[in-house]
């Protein structure tokens, strides 16, 4: 009897101590979800004021005449869109949803951003430039209007991110959507962007940019298990993480690509990835991993050298680093490649560190994947001392060095790049190493989290 009775207070104590346990992990959930869909909403709602500036800024761009108010308008519209573009790409939403609305804020950042240049030569706005600003006018008002109707379904449900990102999960085990309204939502919001034409101009988004074929893909096509694979083995992993991946549907685009979706487990501090894998070759192209960021602790050289490692690992070889931007607990650093002794600023890798404990969350290898190719030997006619006699005499030069450049029309150019001061204002300046041309001059732009060019 004693016995019995023994055994059902151990029965009973076991019972008691899974219950606990159970209800930790079910608040612990809930925790992570209420902080993930706020999360969510903080990017939803910058977005949305994003948008809602771009287009204030595109309506002040039909009226502004004077040089000086026009180029500081088409500078604030490259601002806000791009930050409109990172809080867009922080959404858990697919990228087939929100892949023209992207578009568009990347077309119009860069297009503002040749204006920036031409006000900054003194040259006119034509009437087919105004055409054009007129036209994406029209098309953030429309990206607003649909937003703002996302907006209210936000406000009447609190958890309309978070049962969102559920929908997506249950998408790639190709179970039955959830929450068909909301998927529905931006699936409008993309066919309305769709309906406006696309922006065309001479620059290195303009379409027929857009569409060459990728020169830095080697090899032969690789399976689906074996994206899988490469994606598992170079994903940077978090002490103490065990990592589990699935393929998801193929990405079709300028680089065909199998998505690889990577969920990373340790207790309290879950992982979700997504890693693009190259059809030909099972080349890296993007990585983003998505988890909170704490307090930094490592210190920007620190985080070079994890970025740079990183970068060797996936086989990017002889990259330099070019310039960094600093945000929200990360730093992004821009490397590019290097033949020679010159920099090749079209082989371009983008790769984010987190600072609290270096892991990489971010990389982009597009650029680098379309314009890479064997270039043969790079030879300037001029001189560094010959290159530098063009330069005007007010601009006083620190250094210089052999690079080559994307022109707006997607061709290359061998330049010498002189970084040098008038005045208070830093300036890049490029000078064609054949002709002697002025090829490029970039403002750089000192901020907080980083050196801007424009």
């Amino acid at each position: 009897m004693r016995y019995s009775r023994l055994v059902l207070l151990l029965a009973a104590l076991v019972v008691l101590a899974v219950a606990a346990w159970g209800y930790n992990q079910y608040n612990l959930r809930q925790s992570m979800a209420i902080e993930l869909n706020n999360r969510y909403q903080h990017a939803f709602y910058n977005l949305l004021t994003g948008t809602q500036n771009l287009e204030v800024l595109l309506g002040k761009s039909l009226v502004v005449g004077g040089r000086e108010q026009s180029s500081a308008v088409f500078a604030s519209i490259w601002e806000e869109a791009m930050m409109a573009q990172a809080n867009l790409g922080q959404l858990p939403v697919s990228p087939e949803l929100t892949g023209r609305t992207a578009k568009f804020l990347t077309q119009v950042a860069d297009y503002a951003n040749t204006l920036v240049r031409r006000a900054g030569t003194g040259a006119p706005v034509t009437p087919e430039h105004w055409a054009t600003l007129n036209r994406l006018y029209g098309q953030a008002t429309a990206l607003n209007r649909e937003l703002h109707k996302i907006e209210a379904r936000v406000a009447a449900n609190g958890a309309y991110f978070w049962e969102l990102s559920r929908t997506l999960a249950a998408r790639r085990s190709e179970a039955k959507l959830a929450l068909p309204g909301a998927h529905a939502d931006f699936r409008a919001l993309n066919r309305e962007m769709e309906t406006y034409p696309t922006l065309v101009y001479d620059g290195p988004f303009s379409d027929h940019v857009e569409r060459k074929k990728p020169l830095g893909l080697t090899g032969t096509v690789i399976s689906a298990g074996a994206a899988r694979s490469r994606a598992l083995a170079l994903i940077d992993r978090s002490p103490g993480t065990s990592y589990t991946a699935r393929v998801g549907r193929p990405v079709t685009g300028r680089i065909p690509s199998y998505q690889v979706d990577i969920s990373g487990r340790r207790p309290g501090a879950d992982e979700k990835a997504t890693f693009l894998i190259s059809r030909k070759g099972g080349h890296p192209v993007m990585l983003l991993v998505g988890r909170n960021i704490g307090g930094p602790r490592l210190e920007r050289e620190e985080a070079q050298k994890r970025a740079q490692q990183f970068l060797e690992r996936l086989g990017f070889k002889r990259m330099r680093l070019t310039y960094s931007i600093r945000r929200s607990g990360t730093i992004t650093f821009n490397f590019a490649g290097e033949q020679q002794g010159v920099l090749l600023y079209p082989d371009l890798v983008k790769v984010t560190v987190a600072l609290d404990n270096g892991q990489v969350i971010g990389m982009d290898a597009t650029g680098y994947l379309m314009a890479h190719h064997p270039r043969g030997k790079l030879t300037p006619a001029l001189t560094l001392a010959q290159a530098r006699s063009f330069l005007s005499p007010s601009l006083k030069v620190e250094n210089g060095r052999l690079a080559l450049i994307p022109t707006d029309a997607g061709e290359e150019r061998l330049t010498y790049e002189f970084r040098g001061t008038v005045g208070p204002n830093r300036y890049l300046v490029y000078i064609d190493a054949v002709t002697g041309e002025e090829a490029k001059v970039l403002k750089l732009i000192t901020s907080p989290a980083g050196t801007l060019a424009m």
